[in-house]
């Protein structure tokens, strides 16, 4: 999951110098952190009220939206991944449901690879890279905040949080 979402923001940003965390992919843990208390006071995933979440992080980045764009992927991604890994190996799914969560989640990448795929190719005179980067900024921004409001769900229901 990560490997894609870096060679795709490297690819879109080769022209730039990125920050410590693009290079490293690690987010910011107060963007992870920020990006999921917001997706948790919405707990609506309509892409416009999750995009909403975005608004602090690039407020706080300067005019160069190429890394803002990779510092928003990253902070998304993390908190996709953060979520994930509460669900699958935090005890609050039952080991037969956290595979299956692990099979949808490999073909969620699968379809999100695809789609973004298809979307870089299609439009002429686009820059395809740059197309690329949003719709994998879009996909995992819609992703991590499902599965962070399906972690707190699923916590509530087992009583823990």
């Amino acid at each position: 999951m990560k490997s894609s979402l870096a060679a795709i923001a490297a690819l879109a940003l080769t022209a730039l110098a990125a920050p410590a965390f693009a290079q490293s992919g690690a987010p910011p843990p107060s963007d992870v952190s920020q990006l999921r208390t917001c997706v948790l006071a919405v707990v609506d995933e309509e892409p416009l009220a999750i995009k909403a979440c975005e608004r602090p992080i690039l407020a706080q980045c300067n005019q160069d939206y190429a890394v803002c764009y990779n510092r928003l992927l990253a902070g998304w991604d993390g908190l996709l991944n953060d979520s994930f890994r509460q669900l699958t190996r935090g005890g609050v799914l039952q080991r037969a449901d956290a595979r299956r969560l692990q099979d949808a989640q490999r073909a969620w990448i699968r379809y999100r690879d695809a789609d973004c795929k298809f979307y870089a190719g299609v439009w002429p005179g686009s820059r395809p890279p740059y197309q690329q980067a949003a719709c994998i900024h879009r996909h995992t921004r819609e992703r991590a905040a499902t599965i962070t409001v399906r972690l707190q769900a699923a916590r509530a229901l087992t009583g823990q949080q």
